[in-house]
């Protein structure tokens, strides 16, 4: 057993810094939906394996390669109740847990480079040439992820915060089924403190979708019933497979192949209005292949980010009779409303196996509208209805509504479109002021951060519409709505993409336009948000948040209560 111990503690030391950063940069990668003791195992079997397959690689390409793995590969949870023994990771620093709960809800691309960033200290070409070579779509997204992180807990942050786990050392503790077990449990969990499991081999693994030994035999698998109630990361990886078709392996095999994959986790299969569809994801992306009677039709989405409770439905078919989406397992409730009226008329939709009757959106001749879904899970969080945009594409995203002064600003963020007065008809009113977005809208926030009298007797609203989508990136468009004697007019005031406005990381904004009056009289309207105090038009300063000028482009500065300068979007 002693010289177990010390060829174990050897081996370990000579691998050190390699095998540490390799340890950290899977740990982080691997879902936490998959449970803490699989992910921290699972962390030192891939980074052994891949140490003790490529010995002679670069590190680059070794990272390359792990990533291919854990961002990839399907991994389904385990509790771990039938194992010998239970690992935890030896220290946890409980000053870090916020920050840890704040990362591991980035998608896992942005928690790869985090550790390679920052715990590996690398520049951001090479995690951008990393992340590029193991498959990542939009290595930029993942990069800015980890900033917004970082930005979140202030200056430093990326000095002073770390993972609150380290899985570099981990304790094991025998789980004693036996009297056989029990006598050689102590051992084995000594060796693997010392070695911190770092001689651990790559063993068979259920769980983990190995890529299989002939290419051209494509390999599926399904996440089991109730798998999401094993963790707290609800992502797709745990929604289990629906549909009469999810056990066909031709037609799974059929859809992988149009795909170019040889593995992928079922999400759906079976029939729908006369049409054979198929859901399958793989790492961050989500295919959705369709036969309908002639070739097989295959398009590709990337897969909606992690949500705690408000997480999307997955789009099946679009027909005359409307949509159907495919719910997430815990959602038990779904309404549906147009972006028609003074506010929402909710009916409920008919679910079967987890896929809703047609929802059916309504055609304006220049306007989007909807649907609106209403769903709840009151088995996840607070059990809250939350809302959902159907903007065209696979996913839905979150519709929320921030209302002006004097209303409060909702510490929690934004509320749901349906629950704060003028909400409902901010959405309505942007349905038909802007074309309906392009990709994978995730988040979608009108923040209505002035309302107030404009000129010859006209009311304005202005709202800053931010966009965020799968990839990380972001878009905000101004809108200034008027109106007078019942009609209503939109003038756009601008755009901006990939930045901070409009969010709860800059909330100070400012937006000036040329607005033509009802008269056919032409202004420059300009209006700030709730602690702007100062707005200054060519030079003459203006107290408050709302001024006018007669001249059609005048310089416009902004300053909020603290003296600060405040963006300006025009």
């Amino acid at each position: 057993m002693r010289g177990i111990v010390r060829r174990s503690i050897k081996d370990s030391r000579s691998l050190a810094r390699p095998y540490r950063d390799l340890v950290w940069l899977a740990y982080l990668t691997l879902s936490p939906a998959i449970g803490e003791e699989r992910r921290l195992v699972l962390a030192h079997r891939l980074a052994a394996a891949e140490l003790a397959r490529r010995p002679g690689r670069d590190q680059i390409g070794l990272r390359k390669a792990l990533l291919r793995v854990t961002l990839h590969k399907m991994i389904m949870p385990w509790s771990g109740r039938l194992a010998r023994m239970e690992a935890v990771p030896a220290l946890t620093r409980g000053s870090d847990v916020a920050f840890t709960e704040r990362l591991n809800a980035l998608r896992p691309a942005a928690r790869a480079a985090y550790a390679l960033l920052r715990l590996e200290g690398r520049p951001e070409e090479e995690v951008r040439k990393i992340l590029a070579g193991a498959r990542v779509a939009n290595p930029a997204a993942a990069l800015a992820a980890v900033t917004a992180l970082e930005a979140e807990f202030g200056d430093g942050a990326s000095a002073m915060f770390r993972p609150a786990a380290d899985p570099t050392l981990a304790r094991c503790y025998a789980r004693p089924l036996n009297r056989r077990v029990r006598l050689g449990l102590p051992a084995a969990a000594l060796v693997c403190l010392l070695a911190g499991l770092a001689v651990v081999p790559l063993l068979d693994d259920p769980g983990v979708a190995k890529a299989p030994r002939s290419p051209a035999v494509p390999r599926a698998v399904t996440a089991p019933p109730g798998a999401w109630r094993a963790g707290t990361d609800l992502d797709l990886a745990t929604w289990e497979a629906r549909g009469a078709l999810a056990a066909d392996r031709a037609l799974i095999a059929r859809a992988l192949r149009a795909w170019g994959r040889t593995d992928g986790q079922v999400l759906y299969a079976g029939q729908i209005d006369g049409t054979t569809v198929v859901l399958i994801r793989q790492g961050e992306q989500v295919a959705h292949y369709t036969e309908a009677g002639g070739p097989g039709r295959l398009t590709t989405f990337p897969a909606p980010r992690t949500k705690p409770d408000g997480a999307s439905p997955l789009k099946l078919t679009t027909t005359d009779k409307g949509s159907r989406y495919l719910l997430p397992p815990w959602v038990r409730e779904v309404s549906a409303a147009p972006l028609t009226g003074q506010g929402p008329s909710w009916r409920k939709v008919a679910v079967d196996d987890g896929v809703t009757a047609p929802v059916k959106a309504l055609a304006g001749r220049r306007c989007w509208q909807g649907p609106v879904l209403r769903l709840r899970a009151p088995e996840i969080a607070h059990g809250m209805p939350y809302t959902m945009l159907d903007f065209g594409r696979l996913s839905l995203a979150n519709a929320y509504y921030q209302p002006p002064p004097p209303a409060e600003i909702n510490r929690y963020g934004p509320s749901e479109l349906d629950t704060v007065p003028g909400g409902f008809t901010a959405w309505k009113g942007l349905g038909c002021a802007i074309e309906r977005p392009d990709g994978e809208i995730q988040s979608a926030t009108a923040w209505e951060f002035w309302s107030g009298a404009l000129p010859e007797g006209a009311h304005g609203r202005w709202i800053c519409l931010r966009l965020t989508d799968a990839t990380g990136g972001s878009s905000v468009r101004g809108v200034l709505f008027s109106t007078r004697a019942g009609r209503t007019t939109s003038t756009p005031t601008g755009t901006r993409a990939n930045t901070w406005d409009c969010s709860r990381l800059r909330r100070d904004v400012a937006m000036g336009v040329w607005w033509r009056a009802p008269s056919g009289q032409g202004y420059y309207v300009a209006a700030g948000s709730r602690r702007v105090v100062q707005l200054t038009l060519d030079g003459r300063a203006v107290a408050g948040a709302y001024a006018v000028s007669r001249r059609r482009s005048p310089t416009l500065s902004a300053v909020n209560e603290l003296g600060e300068q405040v963006e300006v979007l025009r």
